[in-house]
């Protein structure tokens, strides 16, 4: 089974060794290991076994500790699920209904996983299988199961832009995402295409291109795709306008929004997998973040609040929960509440440790930076 590995391990097992005074030649020898593997793991270059760390563990007598960081990854390929990747690479041209099932159940599992352990324990494995993909997307026959196999793809490679992104590769992300728009429009996946435009917009708004991040995701709207589609490409752009300082622009399509959120609400079934986040819990955070924007702060601040209240437990503690939270804390600044501000910022700090999310990271420190002045 695939693993899991806490990216802040490399640095913690460095730090540990250090502090017991070991070269990685006397800690090879205590955990029955080599010393070129030690550093492969401290540079981040392999993932190591579980037994390897229970031996680190107690090497360094750390109780448990590095062991905790490496888990099993219950939404990977299974070895039933590998050996039937691995066989449909070597001949794709032999592709059947079972492969492509095999990986859109994985990426379900792996978006899902995303939102309890963050973007940062799980780019590179998706990333790797979606190599594999794109090579079997390349050699496989144009038959049957193309247009099922080049959609699924399609929706792989959109993953993998919102992961890029999320990482902070900004041109990996784009050409991801080019890729999906490539792909949903060999396999007539209108919902798939306007999907990719919005995320391209969300792109634009992470690199602070305001009006780029509009008009894609009034291109995406235009699409003719599903309510919720839609709807989470009119609430990016009415952001977008809030930040341009039209309100009355923005107030207009956060309705708008709330209407098609609503419309994708009663009729679940008929929306895309992978829009199972969007929900009138999510887009009230988004009303929140126009707000804020729009310099409402006790607006904002109920909208962000009442929203994270809302969220399951299980993804309370994700990277892209703890950016709410952020902009939770830096609300309260802009509104000159820096005490309250204070508590949020250290719950964003905490998940940001726990993540290893260093877009996050900084975003905390920004904020913190304009709580102490």
């Amino acid at each position: 089974m695939p693993r899991i590995v806490d990216p802040r391990l490399p640095a913690t097992l460095r730090a540990l060794r250090e502090q017991a005074g070991l070269s990685l030649r006397d800690l090879a020898k205590r955990a029955y290991s080599s010393r070129s593997h030690l550093h492969d793991i401290e540079q981040g270059r392999k993932s190591p076994p579980p037994d390897l760390m229970v031996r680190l563990d107690e090497a360094l007598g750390a109780g448990g500790h590095l062991a905790g960081m490496v888990r099993d990854d219950p939404a990977g390929l299974s070895g039933e699920e590998q050996q039937r990747l691995r066989a449909a690479i070597t001949r794709p041209r032999r592709i059947d209904a079972g492969t492509i099932d095999s990986l859109a159940a994985v990426l379900a599992h792996q978006r899902r996983l995303e939102d309890v352990v963050g973007s940062a324990a799980v780019v590179r494995p998706v990333l790797a299988q979606l190599s594999a993909i794109e090579q079997l997307v390349n050699g496989a026959r144009r038959d049957k199961h193309w247009p099922r196999l080049v959609d699924v793809a399609g929706q792989w490679a959109q993953f993998g832009g919102w992961l890029s992104a999320a990482t902070g590769d900004h041109a990996s992300s784009r050409a991801w995402y080019l890729r999906a728009m490539e792909w949903a429009t060999e396999a007539g996946n209108p919902h798939l295409t306007a999907t990719s435009l919005s995320m391209r917009g969300h792109l634009a708004w992470m690199r602070g291109e305001t009006a780029a991040m509009v008009e894609l995701s009034r291109a995406a709207a235009w699409q003719p795709a599903s309510p919720g589609v839609r709807g989470v490409a009119v609430q990016q752009e009415a952001r977008g306008l809030a930040i341009l300082g039209d309100a009355e622009g923005a107030d207009r399509q956060l309705d708008n929004a709330q209407e098609l959120t609503a419309r994708a609400a009663d009729a679940r079934d008929r929306e895309p997998d992978w829009l199972y986040f969007h929900d009138p819990t999510y887009l009230m955070m988004q009303r929140g973040l126009a707000q804020r924007y729009l310099r409402r702060y006790d607006r904002a601040v109920e909208l962000l609040q009442s929203g994270l209240d809302q969220l399951p437990g299980e993804v309370r503690r994700s990277d892209w929960v703890g950016w709410y939270v952020c902009q939770l804390a830096a609300t309260h600044v802009a509104a000159g509440d820096r005490d309250v501000a204070a508590s949020w910022i250290a719950e964003a700090r905490e998940i940001a440790d726990s993540t290893g999310a260093k877009r996050l990271a900084g975003e905390v420190a920004q904020v913190e930076r304009e709580i102490d002045c």
